[in-house]
């Protein structure tokens, strides 16, 4: 496993000059003694590092979650951000309108062997893909470049020169193809573009790279992005759209928290004007990680105060976390770069910049500026780059995650895979339906549900209200205040909770869940009683059924209709209990099915077995529900048992319990009407004990107690029965048949033993254009994400006995695709 490592950050507020001990400085540098001289203040010791970010980037490895370190150079038009370029680059960049920076340009400089010339590749980098269709006023916050939209990094060749002389001309017509997305590129090439327009562009701007991959003697490695200019008006109304594009392109770099921002302002304007120092302070973090960039400091007015910009190298106004440097260079193109160099020294040896700011002059001039950003980068990439490999590591996992569920068609023995995985299937539900282990739940999980349904039928059961009007009436006419349930009990006051005291209903004084005493959520709505008969209501139930012959005698008729009405309520949680079952079978078979065959869910295989056993348990369930529904008919019409000795010994538990509780509710009554010791208080148990028919007198309705007791007898062993009968009629009507006979209905469904099976495995296992582009796709990224990882690894072996590049981490290698 890759050890997982922080990436270091740089301080902002620390001095930049501390840290160039890294590489030599370019002071007193004679500037004819060629013209990589003006760069060779460049750290040596950050040369293998820049090639590798750089060689990272091109590969295509960037992305929303892995960002590279990189310099970016930012400012409104006309600030001297092209001038800048040009001297920290020694190259002339197009200087014409409808060119000029209307675009991202990449440069990459690196050094090559003594005896090679300048060389510079240009490359056309496409990381969007232009929609010609779309015509919009303003960016959309989902949208931020408009008709620009992000497709996979395409990196195409351009042209390769030699002669530094023809670099203007080809950046001006790279830029020309990028500009001009719906054309071939191949016909701005110089050379091949005498028929092309060179004043046409089909967009004013784009987001897509033109890239300078620049290498010569003695030229060390560094990387900068030259962004387009920011710009507060556009040409005509229908572009107005462009000033929240460039903005929102500006944005997306400069706030990558691996970017350096080098803001260029000019001395001309105020620092308040600069449009692009105020998307600089909008984004969060950014402003740390900014150096900023005075140019034409010759501009200057003879006489103006320097006030302003003392405040500003002093980091009094408008501070910056990497402070301040100012440049100057000369504004004719055709000046050489020793030349402008040499002008430049020689500018800030005059006052005020060697009198009066003479101690601000390591940050003056251009090669002073190329050593701070070269330290700045070189710290950044330290500490990015182990964050960086965290990420590979973390994208390469993702990727074969991914991978393994999308594996290339079998090409060969197609019903033999497919036997293979229907008996893994079969093994895997017998598995769960037998039980016995957590990794097959099933039965744990069903066991709740029919504890559950057991619960709701004794939750459910009918009740009688204990006393009755015509109590009352025996006892005196009192005021009604009566027991509504057998089992209620008699509530003694609670004791108050003293201020300070802590609840022990819930930790953390968090409110809890109500409990339901279910195991499972599906019986909640069976809480109480369905049925609440009256002494009365059954007194008129015994009348009903009466026959001619003696009064007052109990008949079977009236105890058969009260167990009817007992019962009836019993479908209702049934058909809960079945549901859920069946539910939880459909769960599990369809995790089984998706767990087996995984690597085909986007195939029709995966569909049409889906669809099989949806199939098969619906039709289980259509039979199951017709046979409990036969078991309840017959629970209902017919009340019946032979297990006389458990009905007896139900019916005496019960008609004990409500002889009981009616004498305790009369006697509360009594007690009540007396007003005599309060409920709770302890002497009203002993005054309760002394009462007798003399005070209550006779209970009236001795003969509706017994048959209650004996409706209430049956319910018992009544409901047991039925539990157990629908309990059963689950394992025989659906687990049985599901382990038995589920794999059968799925071969028989599928086909796969008909005459044509080879061709129907085929049709069934063959994918979709859309997966099948999505594991291509994958398998480039993976392509990319190997040699990014094999690279590094290379790098940090070949870098070891120098101890040049201890990451302390590990480069996690990718196994080749078999």
């Amino acid at each position: 496993m890759p050890v997982k490592t922080e990436p270091n950050e740089i301080d902002p507020a620390s001095d930049i000059a501390t840290v160039k001990s890294a590489s030599p400085t370019m002071e007193g540098a004679n500037p004819e003694s060629g013209p990589s001289d003006s760069i060779n203040n460049l750290a040596q010791s950050m040369t293998v590092l820049v090639r590798k970010i750089q060689d990272l980037r091109h590969i295509g490895i960037e992305d929303s979650q892995i960002t590279l370190p990189k310099i970016c150079v930012i400012g409104d038009q006309s600030t001297g951000k092209s001038s800048l370029i040009e001297g920290m680059s020694e190259i002339k960049v197009p200087r014409s309108a409808g060119t000029c920076t209307r675009c991202p340009m990449e440069i990459n400089l690196s050094n090559s062997e003594p005896d090679q010339p300048w060389t510079c590749r240009v490359y056309l980098s496409r990381k969007y893909m232009f929609d010609a269709s779309r015509r919009i006023s303003k960016p959309k916050k989902s949208e931020p470049l408009g008709p620009w939209h992000p497709q996979d990094q395409e990196d195409e060749l351009f042209t390769t020169i030699t002669e530094k002389g023809k670099i203007e001309d080809v950046i001006k017509w790279a830029q020309l193809a990028i500009l001009n997305p719906g054309s071939p590129s191949a016909s701005y090439v110089p050379g091949e573009n005498n028929e092309t327009d060179p004043s046409h562009c089909q967009v004013k701007f784009s987001p897509n790279i033109v890239r300078l991959d620049i290498s010569a003697p003695r030229f060390p490695s560094l990387s900068f992005y030259d962004l387009p200019g920011v710009i507060n008006q556009a040409e005509f109304d229908e572009e107005r759209y462009l000033v929240n594009l460039v903005e929102n392109l500006v944005k997306e770099y400069i706030s990558q928290e691996s970017c350096i921002v080098l803001l260029t302002i000019t001395m001309t304007d105020d620092v308040m004007n600069s449009s692009a120092a105020r998307i600089m302070r909008d984004i969060r973090g950014a402003k740390k990680r900014t150096l900023g960039v005075l140019t034409k400091p010759d501009r200057v007015q003879i006489g103006e105060s320097y006030s302003q910009w003392v405040e500003i190298l002093e980091g009094d106004k408008f501070s910056l976390g990497h402070g301040y440097y100012v440049v100057r260079n000369n504004p004719d193109p055709s000046v050489e770069h020793s030349v402008a160099r040499q002008e430049e020294d020689e500018f800030f040896r005059i006052a005020p910049w060697s009198t009066d700011l003479a101690s601000y002059h390591e940050r003056f001039g251009t090669r002073n500026l190329q050593s701070a950003l070269s330290n700045l980068l070189f710290l950044q990439i330290q500490g990015c780059l182990p964050g960086i490999i965290d990420k590979i590591n973390e994208k390469a996992t993702r990727i074969d995650n991914e991978l393994s569920t999308l594996p290339a068609p079998p090409s060969a023995n197609v019903p033999y895979i497919l036997c293979g995985k229907l008996h893994t299937l079969k093994d895997r539900i017998r598995c769960q339906i037998e039980g016995g282990s957590r990794e097959y739940p099933l039965q744990k999980l069903w066991t709740n549900i029919a504890e559950d349904f057991k619960r709701s039928l004794s939750r459910t059961r009918p009740t009688v209200r204990l006393l009755s009007e015509l109590d009352k009436e025996s006892i005196s006419n009192g005021r009604n205040d009566d027991s509504e349930c057998e089992l209620t009990e008699i509530q003694t006051p609670k004791k108050p909770k003293m201020d300070g005291e802590e609840s022990t209903g819930s930790p953390r004084g968090r409110p809890t869940k109500k409990a339901t005493g279910y195991l499972t959520t599906h019986f909640d709505k069976f809480a109480t009683s369905v049925k609440e008969f009256t002494w009365e209501e059954i007194r008129d139930i015994n009348k009903e059924s009466a026959s001619a012959g003696i009064p007052q005698q109990i008949n079977p008729k009236a105890i058969d209709s009260m167990n009817r009405m007992s019962v009836e309520h019993w479908r209702d949680p049934m058909m809960v209990f079945i549901n859920a079952s069946h539910r939880l079978v459909k769960e599990t078979l369809l995790w089984e099915l998706k767990e087996v065959f995984v690597q085909y869910l986007q195939t029709e295989l995966y569909r049409e077995l889906r669809r099989i056993i949806e199939s098969y348990l619906k039709k289980l369930r259509d039979e199951h529900v017709v046979h409990v529904d036969e078991i309840f008919s017959i629970e209902h019409q017919r009340p019946f048992t032979m297990a006389k000795s458990a009905l007896d010994q139900e019916t005496n538990a019960a008609n004990d319990l409500f002889v009981r509780r009616r004498f305790e509710a009369r006697a509360n009554h009594y007690l009540d009407l007396q007003q005599r010791y309060q409920r709770g208080d302890p002497r009203r148990a002993t005054e309760m004990k002394k009462l007798g028919v003399k005070e209550l007198g006779v209970d009236i309705f001795t003969l509706e107690v017994k048959m209650m007791a004996t409706t209430r007898g049956y319910y018992e062993v009544a409901s047991s029965r039925f539990v157990d009968a629908v309990a059963q009629s689950v394992h025989t009507k659906l687990f049985f048949k599901c382990r038995e006979n589920l794999v059968e209905e799925i071969e028989k469904g599928l086909g796969i033993y008909d005459l044509n099976a080879v061709n129907r495995c085929h049709e069934l296992m063959s994918e979709d254009a859309e997966r099948q582009r999505r594991r291509e796709y994958l398998k480039k990224q993976k392509e990319k994400i190997m040699k990014a990882q094999q690279w590094l690894e290379a790098e940090k072996v070949t870098h070891e006995p120098a101890n040049e590049l201890d990451f302390g981490f590990e480069v996690k290698l990718q196994p080749p695709d078999k």
